[in-house]
């Protein structure tokens, strides 16, 4: 299966753009409760028929519906609410380059709640991480655009946290699969009581609108997860996780060729340096017993 190694280009390029496909929805009129709602109810479309037909655990026992429910807010519903908040402010090129920061930040919550070991090249990662992002944030901008970025920094963080939730269903037999499943079918029922309203808004809206959420809703959260979980499966966690550098490439090239945005070259440094602490953090995951990835959680 040699095709498998494309797997995950495929997958981290398609996260890339839709962030860029996220933005321009919300400058057509959509609210960031909105892209939220409609990407996960028609992902959700897909990833019900998984959970009733799929073999090996599906089925959480009463502990584990609590892990279920953390990650939902957290992975799914609240960390890109914040995120699509963000969006709305700053530009998809400079919000691509921040999300690159999740490794990081799911290291320091590991180390905080999962009580792993924090060495000295995680320690060096997490400097290398503040001075990048305090170049890519910005302090020189709008206000605007200073609490967009900061908006996006907290997505961030809240994804690191929910990869605890994750971990947790992991060790308890789960497949990323299923908790993928799980998280965005009832991050989508969190999110419903908000967005009755919008129905009818969503049957109205131009053919941009429907290209662009079903991108981000088929293609994005379910397609290249899938892809991307198989590509884990075979070739390992530690040979995929160097593939998620792409998405802030990917998001920023598309951002320039669509939006027309461009790219200062403190953001160029600061988005190098938590590359570089991003690396650190994967070679040490790569030579340890922890390097296996439970899941990828549906932030882009």
């Amino acid at each position: 299966m040699r095709n498998v190694y494309l797997f995950p280009i495929f997958s981290t390029t398609v996260w890339g753009v839709s962030i860029v496909g996220a933005k321009i929805l919300s400058e057509i009129g959509l609210k960031a409760i909105e892209i939220v709602y409609f990407r996960f109810l028609i992902a959700s479309l897909f990833f019900v028929p998984v959970l009733l037909f799929s073999k090996g655990k599906v089925l959480p026992k009463r502990r584990e519906w609590l892990y279920i429910i953390g990650l939902a807010i957290t992975g799914v519903s609240v960390n890109n609410l914040v995120f699509y908040l963000g969006l709305e402010r700053t530009d998809a090129s400079i919000a691509a380059m921040i999300v690159s920061i999740n490794p990081l930040m799911t290291m320091i919550f590991a180390v905080l709640i999962l009580r792993e070991h924090m060495s000295r090249l995680k320690w060096l990662s997490v400097l290398l991480g503040i001075a990048g992002v305090s170049l890519l944030v910005g302090w020189n901008v709008s206000f605007g655009r200073l609490i967009g970025n900061l908006l996006i920094l907290l997505a961030a963080s809240i994804w690191g946290l929910s990869f605890s939730f994750s971990k947790m269903l992991s060790n308890q037999g789960f497949s990323p699969v299923i908790v993928t499943a799980w998280s965005v079918v009832i991050g989508t029922l969190f999110l419903s009581p908000f967005n009755l309203h919008s129905f009818s808004k969503f049957l109205t809206l131009n053919p941009v609108f429907w290209g662009w959420i079903l991108f981000i809703a088929i293609v994005a959260s379910v397609i290249s997860y899938i892809l991307h979980y198989k590509a884990i499966e075979v070739l390992g966690a530690g040979t995929v996780a160097p593939s998620t550098n792409i998405i802030p490439f990917s998001g920023a090239v598309t951002a320039a060729l669509l939006l027309g945005e461009r790219i200062t070259l403190l953001a160029v440094i600061g988005f190098i340096l938590v590359l570089l602490g991003v690396i650190l953090v994967q070679v040490e995951a790569r030579n340890s017993s922890a390097g296996a990835s439970p899941a990828v959680l549906l932030v882009d």
